[in-house]
């Protein structure tokens, strides 16, 4: 799934996002003909385990003085969410809340180039987003797809381990946007999983730290959801 995704920015996104939901949503053709399904809940909130996926950044790497395949693309963190669902009518619900990457890190060293030299500077990631969103919600209480997106903000910074950069004075503009789904196991506890994507504005200079490009990331993430 992930690999189909990747060129999502090659693509319209809503369209990888809305195949996503209609592969996540439970059940669907089992409740065809059958009794009508209670609505879902008022209320969910996630916590994930999230994989992202960092983007090339030559200029980056440039301004850090390492190979471009010296730079992380992939890192590991952790995503949490609340929703409510004030409006709910049939299968199609309206939901507000909030997605926060609490955090997601990555770290790299390239091998030596040759046998018993020093190997490449650790050069490290670091990503954090928070952002209220929107969603459509389209299930029953026992298990429900989604799209989302919203505008929030983001704190996204590489640097050398052995030379750390200043932290931002503020945080950036970043767009999110995705889907996933929510499958209920038991009468509160299920099985959660998002895709989302990350659209973050460029960072300017300031003292002791680089600026930083505009960019677009992927982020993974599935974990549990209570309700």
């Amino acid at each position: 799934m992930l690999r189909v995704c990747s060129g999502l920015f090659t693509l319209p996104a809503i369209v990888c996002a809305a195949t996503l939901g209609a592969l996540a949503l439970p059940g669907s053709a089992a409740a065809q003909g059958g009794p009508p399904r209670e609505p879902i809940g008022r209320f969910a909130a996630d916590v994930r385990v999230a994989l992202p996926r960092y983007p090339d950044d030559p200029a980056t790497a440039d301004v850090l003085g390492v190979e471009d395949d010296n730079l992380p693309s992939r890192g590991l963190g952790l995503a949490v969410g609340v929703n409510v669902y004030p409006v709910r009518m049939g299968r199609v619900s309206l939901g507000v809340g909030g997605e926060w990457l609490v955090f997601s890190d990555g770290s790299k060293s390239l091998d030596p180039a040759t046998e018993g030299g020093p190997p490449s500077p650790v050069v490290n990631t670091r990503f954090s987003a928070l952002s209220p969103q929107v969603s459509l919600n389209f299930g029953s209480r026992d298990g429900w797809s989604y799209l989302s997106g919203g505008l929030g903000w983001a704190s996204f910074t590489t640097e050398l381990e052995t030379r750390p950069v200043a932290d931002a004075d503020g945080r950036t503009r970043m767009l999110n946007y995705g889907g996933g789904a929510r499958w209920f196991a038991k009468p509160h506890l299920a099985f959660a999983f998002d895709l989302r994507f990350y659209r973050i504005d460029p960072q300017d200079a300031t003292t002791g730290r680089p600026a930083y490009g505009g960019r677009r990331m992927m982020v993974f993430s599935a974990g549990v959801s209570v309700k």
